[in-house]
């Protein structure tokens, strides 16, 4: 199809839906975001997706193009796209790219974070977006453990087991853990990830604060690739896509992520 080729920024909630892509066995983000489209655009419209996140998975920053061969202004689509898209996804920007960008291969690097509410009790108004820990976490040991990742990896021992890949080499390029006030916020930066990996990477980071094991288990797995040394996969809501970088200048700088 002739058109224009449009990258939209896309946040949602990912609490109600069996992930991003279409799936057989529930309704999908990429599913209503192309019926909504194909509404506007006047013919049919099929997303291609930069990051698969997974169900109950959450994003401020997902990115998708599709070919536009309707008349419908380019910076007209996020407001006649969200009015027919249900609240807990919004279309944040869309504009033009190159025909020949790919906004999954032309990525340079993701930035995900994992929330953790660390108090005493849980709270009703983040408990599909956050992880309730009520337990200590020691975020100095935390720190220690993350170091661990940082680089070029194998990482097989932190994806699912049935992650039907062969080559399970990624390289991380930064891990920060903060406090803000009741959370501790896990931020994860790479080029790539594999299935379930910064979950299982957070559920380890989590057993070494909570002194289940220490950072000795976390070499050994590296190491061995053996995933029956760890124990936590930290649950999906804890987890956001904050953004998808195609610039080398704002790669790791956290402070505009959308630009």
């Amino acid at each position: 199809m002739e058109g224009k080729k449009i990258l939209l920024t896309i946040a949602y909630k990912g609490t109600a839906y069996c992930g991003f892509q279409i799936q057989p066995n529930g309704e999908s983000i990429e599913g209503l975001l192309n019926d909504a489209l194909s509404r506007i655009a006047g013919h049919p419209v099929s997303i291609l997706g930069a990051s698969r996140t997974d169900a109950g998975v959450h994003a401020f920053g997902q990115r998708a193009t599709f070919v536009l061969s309707g008349s419908i202004p380019v910076d007209r689509i996020p407001a006649a796209v969200n009015g027919l898209l249900p609240g807990d996804i919004v279309v944040l920007a869309a504009k033009e790219v190159p025909e020949k960008f790919h906004c999954r291969y032309d990525a340079i690097g993701k930035h995900y974070r994992y929330r953790i509410r660390n108090t005493d009790l849980p709270s009703p108004f983040d408990r599909d977006t956050s992880y309730f820990f009520s337990g200590a976490l020691d975020t100095t040991l935390m720190r220690e453990a993350a170091s661990l990742f940082i680089g070029e990896k194998d990482f097989r021992a932190f994806t699912a087991a049935n992650s039907g890949r062969n080559n399970f080499v990624r390289k991380l390029d930064k891990i920060e853990i903060s406090r803000d006030k009741e959370y501790i916020l896990l931020d994860f930066w790479g080029e790539g990830f594999l299935y379930k990996m910064v979950r299982s990477i957070s559920g380890a980071l989590i057993d070494v604060g909570r002194g289940y094991f220490n950072t000795d288990v976390i070499e050994k797995a590296l190491l061995s690739g053996e995933r029956s040394l760890l124990s936590l996969t930290a649950p999906a809501h804890g987890l956001t896509l904050i953004k998808i970088y195609y610039d080398d200048e704002y790669y790791l700088d956290k402070e505009d992520p959308l630009r």
